[in-house]
């Protein structure tokens, strides 16, 4: 399995627009269409404690039977359709970056 990570920077003055693009507009251009799709979570900063520094990146969380799942999605037409509509470049305190995982050992 592959997790793939895409991390949006947000700057905190925007975190509930940007919440309500993210619920509104992310995953709804055919991603669970795809062929080795599992699963997609949009996920929400929170911060534990007040003594924890802030955090402010949003992130979606998606779940790929393989690499090669993965590929052919950032080649298909779902993905350049959910890319093509970009929210507000004020929302963001910095680039989004996104980050792949492999799964070695999973638990449930």
């Amino acid at each position: 399995m592959v997790v793939v990570l895409v991390k949006f920077p947000i700057n905190p003055e925007y975190k509930e627009q940007f919440k309500s693009y993210a619920i509104e507009k992310f995953g709804e251009h055919g991603i669970d269409k795809m062929e080795g799709f599992i699963s997609m979570e949009v996920l929400e900063p929170k911060q534990l404690s007040p003594n924890m520094p802030p955090n402010n990146n949003f992130v979606i969380k998606t779940v790929w039977e393989n690499m090669e799942a993965f590929k052919k999605y950032t080649e298909s037409e779902a993905f350049r359709k959910a890319h093509e509509k970009q929210p507000p470049k004020e929302f963001f305190a910095g680039q989004p970056s996104v980050e792949v995982y492999e799964v070695i050992k999973e638990i449930k």
